[in-house]
């Protein structure tokens, strides 16, 4: 038998279910706030094993080094400057990289009537010390021709004859003070027109070649102690460096390294002290080999390396391995479960690629390396 329901009791039953939903959702919400969701991590299990890159301790030579800039250099070289100011360059005789003997004549300033003024004081320097000796040759001419009035024309008396002698004596005194003076006076000149003029004539004290010349130098004016040029012997150069400090770090006969890594000389090179036993603030080195053994050009920079201080056979490890707390040193070594604990260490010489272990560890065992 089918039941039949009435239109309000639809209506009641749709308003019951509605009701019920409202209830449920109320009574959902009536549970109070809800606390915002976080975030889950989930740990997996993981039966990786951390691994390490070990260093043994080992018996070894720890060296530390350093490198220091070097120049190549002539050691024998000349600066041409003037020693007179105001004066015209007439003539540049050289150029740019001549090469020239001692004794060439380099430049010349205008001297003006020097030349004139010189020879005209030399020919009257000549001509007075010619009347000087004519006058001592007539003084004694006239010396001679009293003692033969007094001895054989009885001419004079004897004290005649000493005065006589006197005037003479001192006629000629006077003349031979005056024409002295004058020619004192000459002589100074001439010295001093004779330093003009070599002032202005400038000649290569050395053989050598011309370097760093100064441009537009002919037609300039000359300008007291300004350097023009040099002259430089590149015959003999050597590798220079200030390293006093480190001196004592080089010895007689050993060779060093040394690397030039730019120009017509690039390459690894082998030099030797030069002259050590005068070493000052400079320090010069030749070179022993290399690529380019002669003709380097002036100027040329290298690295030299050399060992500072050595240690020899003593327990080290690497400089990889070694950390640093304060001023306190430690390693990093494992347990039997493979977990890293730290050991204290006492070093000495921190090398380049080693540190020096006094204390703390043992030969053979293993250091855990950066």
């Amino acid at each position: 038998m089918r039941k039949v329901f009435s239109g309000n009791s639809l209506k009641r039953g749709m308003r019951l279910s509605v009701m019920s939903c409202v209830a449920l959702t109320l009574m959902l919400c009536g549970c109070g706030e809800r606390e915002p969701d976080t975030p889950v991590m989930i740990v997996e299990e993981s039966n990786d094993t951390i691994t390490y890159n070990y260093s043994t301790v080992e018996k070894g030579d720890v060296i530390l080094t350093r490198k220091v800039r070097c120049t190549y250099r002539q050691q024998k070289d000349q600066e041409i400057s003037f020693s007179i100011s105001g004066r015209l360059v007439d003539k540049v005789y050289v150029e740019e990289g001549d090469t020239v003997k001692k004794g060439d004549l380099l430049v010349e300033l205008s001297a003006g009537n020097l030349e004139n003024q010189i020879e005209d004081l030399e020919y009257r320097i000549t001509r007075n010390e010619m009347l000087m000796e004519n006058a001592k040759t007539n003084e004694e001419l006239e010396i001679s021709q009293a003692w033969v009035n007094y001895l054989y024309n009885h001419y004079y008396s004897r004290e005649g004859l000493d005065k006589a002698i006197e005037s003479i004596k001192e006629s000629y005194r006077y003349q031979r003070e005056d024409s002295g003076d004058a020619l004192n006076l000459d002589r100074m000149e001439l010295e001093q027109l004779k330093k003009e003029l070599a002032c202005c004539r400038i000649y290569a004290g050395m053989d050598g070649m011309v370097y760093k010349l100064q441009k537009n130098l002919e037609d300039s004016t000359s300008t007291e102690g300004k350097i023009v040029m040099y002259i430089v012997d590149n015959s003999e150069c050597l590798f220079e460096t200030e390293i006093p400090e480190y001196a004592s770090c080089f010895h007689e006969g050993e060779t060093v390294d040394m690397t030039v890594i730019s120009g017509s000389a690039s390459g690894d090179y082998k030099l030797v002290p030069y002259n050590i036993e005068n070493w000052g603030e400079v320090q010069q080195f030749s070179v022993y080999s290399g690529p380019v053994t002669t003709g380097i050009e002036v100027g040329t920079g290298g690295t030299i390396q050399f060992v500072v201080e050595r240690r020899e056979q003593v327990l080290c490890v690497p400089l990889s391995a070694v950390n640093q707390a304060d001023d306190k040193y430690y390693v990093y070594v494992t347990d039997a479960d493979n977990m890293r604990q730290i050991r204290w260490v006492e070093t000495g010489l921190h090398g380049d690629d080693s540190v020096e272990i006094i204390s703390g560890l043992e030969e053979g065992e293993r250091v855990i390396r950066k």
